[in-house]
């Protein structure tokens, strides 16, 4: 299915004359859209093959064609207080692409557009109505082998959402087949007479999921706009011209474009050529920018933003937490700096995590993926700090899987940490799992800006430096599993396990935050920073007793809901159902300073491992260390560097019981051993005639590789492949 989240209005009255008049307003305009598009397009959109060499790919846009057209216009409006002027943007945006179909997967992204069709923003004051609306219009025709046109009728479309001035239509494309090609087109229509709004960003990938043998952009905007864009990654400029208007013109032609190489291991943000474009009517002349734009950005953060930063700006809770905390403002001086630190970011972490709204009550897992706001807990912070005068350093940082610092276009493209101690230790503002003095691995080996505050100074100047994010190693990352394991009675087919885990650094966060309950978490961090629990603060509220009753009902919900949590961890480890799922248990939850590790047990069984052979009985020994796949032959060459998420290293002690008159047969098949530069894979196996021992051992030793150590980390890949399908038997005694 091919979404689009595009918007557009169309002005309708409380009449049903006035809808009609509309509807029919609205379908006159769609087929004016339809004939200007299909009947301007240039040659490409007549193509009807595509080169032998692409025969075998799922799709293959033969073109893809995206318009932006803006333009303003002063109109006079009337209002009780007179005359007034009032400035009318327009926005036209279109996208127009032709897509041949080789496959079913691509049959069925294909098959439908949902797009938001009508949406009313207008107002009205006295006598003056201020515009603000868009519509948007839809096309598509099937170009059938035989070049057969099949024109799709859009009024057969599903409004999905249908109010007056909010609705949302999905159109099903169900004459499409594979070997046919889909020409459709997106056209939005904007108007606007309220304050002008920052356009974009839009981003334009030199690669895509699908080749592309004809990509085309092209901007006209007003000459009143100020247009900034980047080119990244090797990716060519926009030709810039103007119309005889003097708006700006900015166009790019690009044939036979790659699909994406691989989407294992990369970050496209860092490896493929793209171009990434925002502008703004301004009411005055404007300007083109190309290029580096971290300084403003920076120059902005530094001067306009980080000296107002004050008590009247940021939360105070945090502060306060920590004056009560060590017994009152005066009494903080008397505790070690690293002390304060550590409860300082405890409270910050309990203010920001810990507070749910009590007109929507969620206290669901999916609140443990909330993220904080990172730039602005960093300024706060930076604040804070000042405020308790402990030296430190805030750092502004781009994550690794977005655009490196030299191609940012906004505050917003930056991440925010602090760095405290010259280095020594960190403050990350992330999610609610992590640890003071953590650097969660996205930011891990990127360069950054730091900026240091005086803090002993009433006048707060930040003063500009540069440095580079450390980066852990493959022992601050681990995953260890002890897995014991005994074939089921009288199901000698069924296999009984009981596993425990153990996760450290980077590794922890995902099944943190699966798995904990958020009132665990909350009564956790409570207790760190001597505050009351949610539920208790409510409580002493009198008018909200009801809440305080919703509030354990919904814990109690959740509470019955861990169980499936540990359940999908199963499944997603094994690919497969656990049964009889007795134990589920956080044994340590690695939530605060000093707490390194993440530990939970479950008991279960699994079906599908155990294959009887006559009298005796095989094991897929190998899958119980998880599934893994093979790396296709495609994949086996690589030209572009490899971003992986941390070093890290994973340990799987497993022992599995012999029944009574069994033997085990086999098991020095599973010593194996690999290891080169990128890392090692080592796989040791015995027996006692009553307990087979195996234990298996695999690291990466770092979070980057370059493309030329790529087959170096597929002869990994291939070992723990050749692991995953090695077996035990269970032979019967005679």
């Amino acid at each position: 299915m091919k979404t689009f989240l595009v918007a557009a209005i169309c002005l309708l009255s409380a009449s049903a004359f006035a809808q009609t008049k509309d509807e029919t307003k609205y379908r006159e305009r769609a087929e004016d859209v339809r004939k200007e598009i299909w009947e301007t397009a240039g040659p490409q959109f007549k193509v009807k093959a595509v080169p032998a060499e692409l025969n075998n790919e799922s799709a293959v846009v033969i073109a893809r064609y995206f318009e932006i057209i803006n333009s303003s216009k002063f109109r006079l409006k009337f209002s009780l207080f007179g005359f007034g002027g009032a400035r009318r943007l327009s926005y036209r945006t279109t996208l127009h692409e032709r897509v041949k179909i080789g496959d079913k997967a691509a049959l069925e992204e294909f098959s439908s557009i949902e797009y938001k069709k009508k949406l009313d923003k207008s107002a009205s004051y006295a006598f003056a109505k201020i515009i603000n609306k868009m519509e948007t219009y839809i096309g598509a025709k099937i170009v059938k082998p035989d070049g057969k046109e099949i024109i799709v009728n859009t009024d057969e479309e599903v409004l999905t959402k249908n109010k007056s001035k909010d609705k949302e239509g999905k159109l099903a494309i169900s004459d499409l087949q594979v070997g046919d090609i889909l020409d459709y087109f997106i056209r939005i229509e904007e108007m606007q007479e309220t304050g002008a709004e920052a356009q974009g960003p839009y981003s334009f990938v030199m690669a895509g999921e699908y080749p592309f043998m004809h990509y085309q952009v092209r901007l006209q905007l007003d000459d009143k706009c100020n247009v900034k864009y980047i080119t990244a990654n090797g990716a060519p400029s926009f030709r810039e011209s103007t119309t005889d208007d003097g708006d700006f013109v900015l166009e790019l032609t690009q044939k036979n474009l790659p699909k994406y190489e691989s989407s294992m291991w990369t970050s496209a943000w860092r490896q493929l050529p793209y171009l990434i474009l925002t502008y703004t009517y301004t009411g005055k002349k404007g300007e083109v920018k190309k290029g580096f734009m971290s300084d403003d950005i920076v120059k902005n953060l530094k001067y306009n933003i980080l000296p107002y930063v004050n008590g009247a700006t940021v939360s105070m809770e945090p502060l306060n937490i920590v004056y009560n905390y060590f017994g009152g403002k005066k009494k903080v001086k008397e505790f070690p700096a690293d002390t304060v630190m550590k409860v300082l970011y405890d409270a910050w972490k309990f203010s920001t995590f810990c507070s749910f709204p009590t007109d929507n009550i969620d206290v669901s897992n999916d609140v443990n993926y909330k993220t904080a706001p990172s730039i602005f807990s960093a300024v706060s912070m930076s604040f804070y700090l000042r405020s308790l005068e402990i030296d430190h350093d805030l750092v502004l940082a781009c994550s690794r899987y977005s655009a490196s610092m030299k191609n940012i276009m906004g505050l917003g493209d930056f991440d925010g940490l602090i760095r405290l101690n010259n280095g020594k230790q960190w403050m990350a503002f992330d999610d609610v799992v992590t640890q003071f003095n953590e650097i969660p691995s996205r930011f891990q080996g990127e360069d950054a800006i730091t900026l240091h505050p005086e803090v002993s100074k009433r006048t707060v100047d930040y003063y500009e430096s540069k440095t580079k994010i450390p980066v852990t190693k493959d022992v601050d990352n681990i995953n260890i599993e002890n897995i014991n394991v005994t074939l089921g009675s009288p199901n000698m087919q069924q296999l009984k396990i009981d596993r425990s885990c153990i996760l450290t650094g980077a590794l922890r966060h995902g099944e943190q935050k699966r798995l904990m309950l958020m009132e665990d978490m909350e009564e956790k961090l409570a207790d760190a920073v001597n505050e009351k629990k949610f539920t208790d603060r409510l409580e002493a509220n009198r008018k909200a007793q009801k809440a305080v009753v919703e509030f354990a009902a919904a814990f109690d919900k959740e509470r019955k809901e861990q169980k499936t949590y540990f359940k999908d961890e199963v499944k997603e480890q094994f690919e497969e159902e656990a049964k009889d799922l007795n134990i589920y248990e956080i044994k340590s939850m690695g939530l605060l300073r000093g707490e390194n590790q993440f530990e939970y047990r479950s008991t279960f069984a699994l079906d599908n491992f155990v294959k009887k052979a006559g009298n005796n009985f095989i094991i897929d020994a190998g899958r119980l260390i998880g599934k893994f796949n093979k790396v296709e032959e495609k994949d086996r060459k690589r030209t572009i560097d490899i971003y992986m998420t941390c070093a890290r290293s994973f340990t799987y002690n497993i022992t599995i019981n012999i029944p009574e008159g069994y033997t085990a047969k086999g098991i020095e098949e599973l010593n194996m051993s690999k290891s080169n530069e990128t890392g090692s894979f080592v796989s040791t196996a015995s027996s006692d005639g009553k307990v087979i021992t195996i234990s298996v051992k695999r690291s990466f030793t770092k979070n980057f590789e370059t493309a030329a150590n790529w087959n170096k980390l597929v002869e990994l890949l291939d070992v723990v492949y050749d692991f995953n399908n090695k077996k035990v038997l269970l032979e019967k005694k005679k």
